[in-house]
């Protein structure tokens, strides 16, 4: 092939590919790939794969390119997107990187501000779009900057970009709306609301118009509900009137307005929670409590929507309590939730207790609600032990439910419960620590909350290393958690640790540099107090055998048993194998059977 015929193939292959026929550009590009050492055709290529959903060829030649070229921002940025598609969260430190690399990328600025948006991360966004829109002057990029704004609870420099040049002249959509609303702009809201209903003929602003209203004039909301639910009886924007008369205390009104939404074939459950609702709140015990039974066992036999379920239970407690003696409503409670299992129904009956008073039953309730479902359960289970005294209990829970998490979500969620009570986390440090190392083992997909909550459990475990009086130690966990406090964070700060870092300095008598002499400050995995020590509740001769086998590397069963003057040294490693496999790691190996008993290995992580 010579080389002026595979310039113009390529040139052609480029061509097709702006035309969008990717199937003649990638047969262009098959052709030319064996004898061209342009990366740019192999580069092209593979996009094409991307253009025609065929992801999975795609992929493999984007991580090809990726290991060949990975300097390149545009191969990260399709790889990222790539992984998007196929719900792989890898795609974050592919966009991510994208962007490091070549931070005028605007293709891979706009994919990656864009995935942070859709897995709900606007803080991560707030930075990249800024500069995205800086840079682009685009107004589809101007209008994902304002819906991070109003996601990271900043709607008046969101109604700025809306109303800034970028954005003049477009149509109102239910994000200026949603803009509006959060500025507290109801005035605003209502008349650009109304117009685009009479534009557009979508009820969503007319129900968005009338909401607005009902906060800027309620004086005039009644009768202007009125008069749309005469032209059109749209369900939500009956339910909001209903919602509207009840707020108002206008009971018997709401009641009526609600008729036509439970005559309904289906009927929404919200529409029924309403009814019992306001049949409490008129004093008509007997109706409202006919009307809770049922809708609990219409839920509970469909299981349909369990956050729903634990919603209506609080309610109906509320209920319980409010209008019966306490015996009563107790006798009613078990005689509906007694023989469910499913954890909602343990959780509402544990939480029933608790607030009366009975913390016998309460615990005997919460524990159920933890064996029945260790992630649903366990953190309630853990925090009444905690407020309950029992801080022993709550960390072993705590500690199973945490190694025993699979997904980055539930981390994160459970992390935010364990890091609200600051007071419980100084007394329990093995908690954090393995707290931090699960956040660490998923640093590089945790959202903006997520660094937040591991910088957090950073400052703590400084603190601690602080009281301990290992000020090495407590300045490293210093530098760590400023390097993952996320852009914009509100609940932790540089200064945190910088205080720190100065009682650090004013108590040391040698104050060596943490990063200079990083191998022999090593962290505890490597240490002589060692993993296990620190999280597995080890007696004494357990910590001599994992001490010996760390300094030894291998060890028999005799050597255990002459190190520790028992024959008994065999049980002792099974129970220290058991510890380590219930906390979800691994601290010593069986290596088979030698001449002097069975052979232990440490395992070094």
């Amino acid at each position: 092939m010579h080389t002026e015929s595979a310039e113009e193939k390529k040139r052609l292959a480029f061509k097709l590919f702006e035309q969008g026929d990717f199937l003649g550009s990638y047969s262009l590009c098959r052709d030319l790939i064996p004898g061209s050492s342009d990366p740019s055709v192999a580069i092209l290529c593979a996009t094409n794969l991307f253009q025609m959903g065929r992801l999975d060829e795609a992929e493999a030649y984007f991580w090809d390119l990726a290991n060949s070229l990975s300097g390149s921002s545009h191969v990260h940025s399709y790889l990222g997107r790539i992984l998007e598609r196929k719900g792989d969260d890898r795609a974050l430190s592919e966009f991510a990187r994208a962007v490091a690399l070549d931070p005028e990328n605007l293709e891979a600025l706009r994919s990656y501000a864009s995935y942070l948006l859709g897995t709900g991360d606007p803080g991560k966004a707030l930075p990249v779009l800024r500069h995205l829109v800086a840079r682009s002057g685009r107004a589809d990029d101007s209008l994902l900057l304002a819906k991070a704004l109003r996601l990271n609870g900043m709607p008046r420099e969101a109604l700025e970009v809306r109303k800034g040049p970028e954005c003049r002249g477009l149509p109102v959509d239910g994000e200026y709306i949603e803009v509006l609303a959060a500025a507290g702009e109801y005035s605003e809201m209502a008349a650009a609301a109304i117009a685009a209903y009479e534009q557009t003929g979508d009820v969503a602003y007319a129900r968005s118009s009338l909401s607005a209203l009902a906060r800027s004039n309620p004086g005039a909301a009644a009768e202007e509900y009125k008069k749309v639910l005469a032209e059109r009886d749209d369900p939500g924007i009956r339910f909001d009137y209903v919602q509207m008369l009840r707020g108002r205390g206008e009971l018997a009104s709401a009641l009526l307005e609600l008729g036509p939404l439970l005559s309904r074939s289906e009927v929404d459950p919200l529409f029924l929670l309403e009814e019992c609702e306001i049949l409490a709140g008129l004093k008509n015990k007997e109706d409202a409590h006919l009307h809770f039974t049922r809708l609990i066992d219409r839920e509970l036999e469909s299981l349909g929507d369990t956050s729903f379920l634990a919603r209506l239970l609080a309610r109906y407690q509320a209920f319980l309590r409010t209008h019966y003696p306490i015996r009563e409503a107790e006798s009613l409670l078990l005689l509906k939730l007694a023989s469910q299992p499913h954890v909602v129904c343990l959780l509402s009956m544990a939480s029933f207790y608790e607030d009366i008073g009975d913390h016998t039953e309460a615990r005997s309730w919460y524990y159920r609600a933890y064996r029945s479902d260790f992630l649903a359960g366990g953190p309630e289970y853990a925090r009444f032990c905690e407020k309950d005294g029992d801080v022993r209990e709550c960390e072993k829970v705590m500690l199973y439910v945490i190694n025993s998490i699979r997904k980055t979500d539930d981390l994160v969620r459970v992390a935010g419960m364990v890091m609200e009570d600051t007071r419980a986390l100084y007394r329990m440090p093995r908690l954090v620590e393995r707290l931090r190392e699960r956040l660490e083992e998923k640093a590089q997909g945790l959202s903006s909350r997520g660094l937040e909550l591991l910088a957090l459990t950073l400052l703590v475990s400084a603190s601690h290393s602080l009281e301990a009086g290992d000020t090495s130690r407590c300045k490293r966990s210093c530098l760590e958690g400023l390097d993952y406090i996320p852009p914009a964070s509100r609940s932790i700060r540089a200064e945190d640790f910088l205080t720190l870092i100065e009682e650090c300095k004013r108590r040391s008598l040698c104050d060596l540099q943490v990063l200079a002499y990083a191998p022999a400050l090593q962290d505890e995995k490597g240490s002589s107090v060692g993993q296990a020590e620190l999280f597995l509740e080890l007696d004494e001769n357990e910590k001599k055998i994992v001490e010996f086998l760390r300094v030894h590397h291998q060890a028999s069963e005799m050597d255990l048993r002459t190190l520790l003057g028992t024959r008994r040294a065999g049980g002792m490693v099974n129970r220290i194998i058991q510890k380590a496999t219930s906390a979800g790691i691994v601290v010593i190996e069986k290596r088979g059977v030698g001449k002097d008993g069975e052979i232990y290995a440490y395992k070094r992580s």
